[in-house]
Parts: C-alpha cells; sequence; structure tokens
C-alpha cells in the first residue's frame, strides 16, 4: 500500500463544470474582491486570429483537486473580454473559452497575455511510471481519466492549450501536477512517460548486494511512518532503468543518518561506473572535502555541485532531505530549507540506460550509513513550499 507523508484536507465543496461542452452552468459567487482584485483581460480568436464575438469565458478557481468556483462573462464583437478576481486565488486560476463546438483552455501563469485561440478538441494519452491507481484530472475542467494497473491513461478530448495542467489525484490528495502542452498540430498526442516512483519501505524494495544478487539480508527498522530500511556494507536499492533527468525532477526521502566515516556515502546513484560514458549523476556525501553534493563525470574532470559540510544534515535523527532540478538548476534542501546555492547542473546524457539505484552503487564501500524511508522520485520540480510542507507532515509522525 503506498503511503504518502503529506495530506490534501479538502474544506470547499465541489462545485461540477464541463469543459467543452453545451452545459453553460451557473456563475458561483465569492472570488471577487474590489479592494483587492485583479483584471483578466483578452481577446477569444480562431485557429486563424480572427475574432470570436460572443464566446463564453470562465475563470475557474481550481485547487489542484477540483473546481470550486467561477465567475464568467462573453467575448464583445471585437472579441474582447475582462474578468476580475481576487487576488487571493490569483495562482488557481484557469481561464477557458468555448464557442460552438471549439474551446481553449489557458494557465495564465504560463502567458504574455490573456489571448484566448479555440479550436477543435485533442485525444490525449499518456503515462505514470510507478501509478498504479487514482485518477488523472485536468486542472481547471471536470475531465478525469483513470489510471490503469500499467499507469497510462486516456483522453478522448482535451482543449488545445500551452499551458494545460494534468493534476495526478489519489485518495483525494493532488500527488503530482505536470504542465504540459496540446497546442501542436496533431489531433491526437501522445505524453512522455511521467515518473511518480514512492518506495515506503514495505518490503517490495528490490535490494541488492553488491555483487548483484538479491540480497537474502535485509534490514528494517522503525521509520518516520512504519518501516525504513538500514542498508549493509554494500547493498543498495535498484530501481532498473528509472530515468527522471531528461526534464525536472524531485528526489525526497527520509534518513536518520549516522555521520562520516572514512567513505563516500551515496544517496542516489545513475550509472553503471563512474565513466563518462556510464554514468549520468550521483547525489552523495563526499568524504575528501567533506561535503554534500551532486557530481558527473567529465572528459577532462568531474562536475561537482556542493551544498554543505556534514553539518547541515543531522546526526542521529531523521531528516527530510530533497533534490530539485528546474531548467537544469539544482538546489538541496534539508528539513523543508534550503542549503547552499541553487546551480546549473545538467545530467550526462546517454545512448544507453544504467542503473538507478538509492542508498549505494557498484562499490561495495560506498553504502548509505544510515536508515532510510518514503523515498519518492517524480518528474516534476517541487517548489520551496511544497518541500516544507512535506517536511512538515512527516515529522507529524516521529
Amino acid at each position: 500500500m503506498r503511503k504518502f507523508y503529506f495530506v490534501q484536507i479538502l474544506v470547499v465543496s465541489l462545485l461540477l463544470c464541463s469543459a467543452c461542452s453545451e452545459n453553460k452552468g451557473d456563475v458561483a459567487g465569492g472570488i471577487t474582491d474590489i479592494d483587492h482584485s485583479i483584471t483578466l483581460a483578452g481577446r477569444v480568436v480562431d485557429d486563424a486570429g480572427n475574432a470570436v464575438a460572443a464566446a463564453r469565458v470562465v475563470a475557474y478557481i481550481d485547487n489542484s483537486i477540483s473546481v470550486v468556483d467561477s465567475i464568467e462573462t462573453v467575448s464583445d464583437k471585437q472579441g474582447k473580454y475582462e474578468l476580475v478576481v481576487s487576488d487571493s486565488v490569483g495562482d488557481l486560476v484557469m481561464l477557458y473559452a468555448e464557442a460552438e463546438s471549439l474551446c481553449a483552455l489557458a494557465n495564465p501563469k504560463f502567458q504574455e497575455n490573456n489571448d484566448l485561440q479555440i479550436s477543435k478538441k485533442k485525444s490525449l494519452k499518456g503515462n505514470i511510471d510507478g501509478a498504479e491507481s487514482g485518477y488523472v484530472r485536468i486542472k481547471g475542467t471536470s475531465l478525469t481519466a483513470k489510471i490503469s494497473k500499467d499507469g497510462s491513461f486516456d483522453f478522448a478530448g482535451v482543449p488545445s492549450s500551452e499551458g494545460l495542467v494534468l493534476q495526478y489525484v489519489q485518495d483525494d490528495a493532488a500527488i503530482a501536477s505536470y504542465s504540459i502542452s496540446t497546442a501542436d498540430s496533431s489531433d491526437a498526442i501522445i505524453l512522455p512517460t511521467f515518473i511518480e516512483k514512492h518506495l515506503s519501505m514495505d518490503g517490495g524494495e528490490m535490494v541488492y548486494d553488491n555483487d548483484s544478487t538479491l540480497a537474502e539480508n535485509v534490514e528494517y527498522v522503525d521509520g518516520i511512518s512504519g518501516k525504513a530500511i538500514l542498508l549493509k556494507p554494500g547493498q543498495f536499492i535498484d530501481l532498473g532503468t528509472l530515468d527522471p533527468t531528461s526534464g525536472d525532477f524531485t528526489i525526497s526521502l527520509w534518513t536518520k543518518w549516522n555521520g562520516v566515516n572514512e567513505n563516500h556515502q551515496i544517496l542516489v546513484a545513475q550509472r553503471s561506473y563512474w565513466s563518462d560514458s556510464t554514468s549520468k549523476f550521483q547525489w552523495h556525501f563526499e568524504r575528501t572535502n567533506s561535503v554534500f553534493a551532486v557530481m558527473k563525470s567529465a572528459p577532462k574532470e568531474p562536475v561537482e555541485i556542493t551544498f554543505g559540510d556534514s553539518s547541515i544534515v543531522p546526526v542521529g535523527e531523521w531528516s527530510f532531505l530533497t533534490l530539485v532540478s528546474k531548467d537544469h538548476h539544482i538546489s538541496m534542501f534539508v528539513n523543508g530549507e534550503q542549503v547552499g546555492e541553487t546551480s546549473e547542473f545538467t545530467a550526462n546524457q546517454l545512448d544507453a540506460s544504467v542503473p538507478f539505484r538509492i542508498g549505494g552503487d557498484e562499490i561495495s564501500t560506498e553504502t548509505w550509513d544510515g536508515a532510510i524511508d518514503e523515498v519518492q522520485i517524480e518528474s516534476v520540480a517541487r517548489d520551496a513550499e511544497w518541500i516544507k510542507s512535506a517536511w512538515q507532515s512527516g515529522r507529524e509522525n516521529l
């Protein structure tokens, strides 16, 4: 059973809406505040750039689980529209427009202006590696698609959008968000695989000894929620050829570190061996300079980004460590707070797949010295607010 260390509680009632449909619905109230408001204004146009008059335009307020409020208008003869919403919900707004069978959906955060280009709907297919249940919804709509056991999902018709946001939802919690574009010329869109891998240390992990055989003796200890794994020297958790490094990613885990020893200690290693052609990157405690770092091999000399010395991670107590890569810039967080600087870093790009391992690598002496629990790997860059919330939720179990 999957465990998550953050919970989102719904405190608002569900307002049903229907994207790309003929149902107009009532306008919900409560999202305007004249003294603290923002104006969303733009034009509704067709694929040729012509103004569309009398188009229905809606600002949907979406909390990542459902649409909770809305306000709407219609475009004038020049295709212009204007909507006023409270600035307190500005980050939750999705703009929707429809005219006859054509529609558009836009996230104002991703737009230079708020023009809405309506066009016909498209089919959309995708896959979330690591997901076996739950559903995917399109933010700002009532469109949902059930996730199959192989992680796949399928939408029959979605709006064309540069800033469409997919929400992965499970057990009434928004697990992840993925920003995509459906604005290309294709009528059928197949997305790259998203990653949402979670290891709750429930006995289903693939723990290997250094000779690449399954470990016969795996030690489980008390974790932050249930059990954690305390790897023995030479062991590591193997995730096959999982590869989150093609875009943004977040790796997070809880650990009770035993501190510095005489060796390097691996948190994450994506490599077959330490060479340009067989390694992508690793996140570790580097014993030579006594620093936490991400590193990759390079033809002339290794590329290393350091975050701080051994003092940044407490010894003998549970800590929440997070590594975030956004737009090829890497950051590390400890217990909800950033340590060191955000620096440019791109993992090596290889022609062949290489192993992704937690807590160790092919060198028997580089095992992480401490208990590991609640490992999560995602193809989305979590922000500082999410990281702090995850840490606060997790420590409530301590």
